[in-house]
């Protein structure tokens, strides 16, 4: 009788598990993608309203959205609204057993203005239905877009500290000595 040691045993069974579709699948993980995709926007509204938290309507929407990336920006008396498009695209594979998902969604960024002093307001991000005959780069059709991604909601904090920068001959930006 042939025995097998047990490491080529349990590298054989991993290689088994992998092909038989044991990981996440190409869908999981671009709809994981796509989530990450939604949490930077998120982010990246909560760090720029940290650093500007007092400006309201055209102003915070500039400051907010300065490349105008926005489908649409709609203002109201306490916030402003962006609908923002995202998307992900994963590869999986090679040859025969090449595989991609390519998703897009909506997402609707509410920043509501604070009323001063610690209050500098909230960021909300939820995916929204996207209207009709909007583009959604890199979907797959109407089957490529997804709706059922985790909105985040936080209050916006307060910005990170930079150091002030000094130049030889005494100039200094930010008050710095």
């Amino acid at each position: 009788m042939v025995r097998t040691p047990a490491a080529v045993v349990v590298a054989l069974a991993c290689s088994v598990a992998a092909l038989a579709g044991c990981g996440a699948s190409t869908q999981e993980r671009a709809e994981a993608q796509l989530q990450d995709r939604l949490d930077g926007v998120h982010g990246g509204f909560l760090e720029r309203r940290a650093l500007d938290p007092i400006a309201t309507g055209t102003a915070a929407a500039d400051s907010l959205d300065h490349w105008s990336y926005s489908l649409q920006t709609t203002y109201a008396e306490d916030s402003v609204t962006f609908l923002r498009t995202i998307d992900a695209k994963v590869e999986t594979g090679g040859g025969l057993w090449y595989e991609q998902v390519s998703l897009g969604a909506c997402v609707e960024v509410v920043v509501e203005y604070g009323d001063g002093g610690d209050d500098r307001g909230t960021v909300t991000t939820e995916p929204v239905a996207c209207p009709a005959g909007t583009d959604l780069p890199g979907a797959d059709g109407p089957a490529g877009t997804v709706t059922d991604l985790d909105g985040r909601s936080d209050d916006v904090g307060v910005p990170p500290y930079v150091p002030p920068v000094c130049y030889s001959g005494g100039d200094c930006s930010r008050g710095g000595g």
